[in-house]
């Protein structure tokens, strides 16, 4: 399995410093990833492979006919973990000033030795002359390029990646994304299930499941809904022992989610750590053994890669075939009590004999005086109750059964 860089992007700013009067405007947009490549930057030419910015490049209002624009592109290191203090990767900037007349758009990709011209948006070619005025001596950071090597990815540590305009009067806009770039290594399933032999002991009171799972958190947003984290996906399908020798066998064999077949795995959304079983799914039937998987999405410069989990395995409980064949209240709602007092207090209560045998519960479940659907509390059975700690962490606590009232 992979390990990717995940990025958390820490803030953005945009800051224009007057000298004597504005003369252009530097609107920049950041490109957001989760994992940054360096193969997207040369850094003995400059060339980008990727869109880390896009820009626009305009006079102001009132300015000459024509400006001549500087501009710089760097990016910076500061990683104690390399041994390097705020230290420039790479600088280019330009050799001759950009005459400004029309507005230009550009982005990281135009910002290299081998760019000559750019076309303003009337079409007129714009000069233009680059030089890497600073760049890092790899053969000095030895730690730098062994991780390098080995992964291809930018290594640890926060970086700062930074586009600077200047007009002829002085004044200079600059815009700034500053990341910290870390190496996630957790994409663990928690619930249901476990290994293959252990199905017995990992069976599931309900036929639609809540699944849990842990993973490092993505600081990323999608510019075209606005959603946060990485998108993840889950693929749920049976295990047959007389067609699979293991359980990598039957994930990939047909699947009960999704039901559509040419999908593969089915979509759950950003940033999400559960997801419930949905009633409108292939029915995971009493008895029988699934097996489950998770993946991860991860939007790098060099496109977007998958990081899949372990595979777990788990058992629908047949409440049709136990030893004495009488199990009481087999209802959702029933399975859902049972499951939280246990087999043997739902045995003594509901079974032949019990205070209680024979009745059902009747559906209606609150929490903390106010009623809720009976997936909520199947979601707090499989999850836990949501605990945040000061610091805005939040974490799980498996349900504890204090007490247990019975209303005829």
């Amino acid at each position: 399995m992979r390990i990717h860089n995940i990025i958390k992007r820490s803030f953005f700013s945009l800051v224009g410093i007057s000298i004597c009067f504005a003369q252009i405007e530097f609107n920049v947009t950041w490109t957001p990833y989760v994992t940054y490549y360096l193969s997207m930057v040369d850094i003995n030419t400059g060339e980008s492979n990727m869109p880390i910015f896009m820009a626009e490049l305009r006079r102001e209002d009132g300015a000459p006919d024509q400006v001549e624009v500087g501009i710089e592109f760097e990016i910076i290191i500061d990683s104690d973990a390399l041994s390097v203090n705020n230290e420039t990767l790479v600088k280019v900037e330009t050799v001759q000033p950009l005459q400004l007349t029309d507005p230009i758009f550009l982005s990281n990709m135009d910002l290299n030795l081998s760019t000559d011209v750019l076309f303003d948006v009337s079409g007129n070619p714009v000069e233009l002359d680059m030089e890497i005025s600073e760049q890092m001596d790899l053969s000095e950071a030895e730690q730098m390029m062994s991780s390098i090597v080995q992964t291809g990815q930018l290594p640890n540590g926060i970086y700062t990646f930074r586009v600077t305009a200047t007009a002829e009067n002085g004044e200079q806009i600059l815009s700034e994304d500053i990341l910290n770039i870390s190496n996630p290594t957790l994409l663990q399933l928690v619930s249901p299930g476990g290994i293959l032999a252990d199905t017995t002991i990992n069976e599931v009171y309900t036929s639609y499941p809540v699944f849990q799972w842990e993973s490092d958190p993505c600081n990323y947003v999608n510019p075209n809904t606005g959603e946060s984290g990485c998108e993840y996906y889950v693929r749920v399908a049976e295990f047959r022992s007389d067609e699979h020798s293991s359980i990598d066998q039957a994930i990939e064999s047909v699947t009960r989610l999704p039901l559509d077949q040419s999908l593969g795995f089915q979509q759950i959304g950003y940033g999400m750590t559960t997801f419930q079983y949905p009633t409108d799914g292939g029915d995971l039937e009493p008895g029988k053994v699934y097996v489950w998987q998770i993946r991860k999405d991860l939007v790098t410069t060099s496109g977007v890669e998958q990081l899949l989990s372990d595979i777990r395995a788990f058992k629908i409980k047949d409440f049709t075939t136990s030893d004495d064949n009488d199990t009481g209240d087999t209802t959702p709602v029933g399975i859902l009590l049972r499951t939280i007092i246990g087999d043997d207090l739902a045995n003594r209560m509901f079974g032949s004999g019990g205070q209680v045998a024979g009745m059902v519960a009747n559906g209606n479940i609150t929490l903390n005086g106010e009623s809720i659907d009976i997936s909520v509390a199947q979601s707090l059975v499989s999850s836990g109750v949501p605990i945040e700690d000061g610091d805005g962490n939040q974490t799980y606590r498996p349900m504890e059964v204090i007490s247990v009232e019975v209303i005829e």
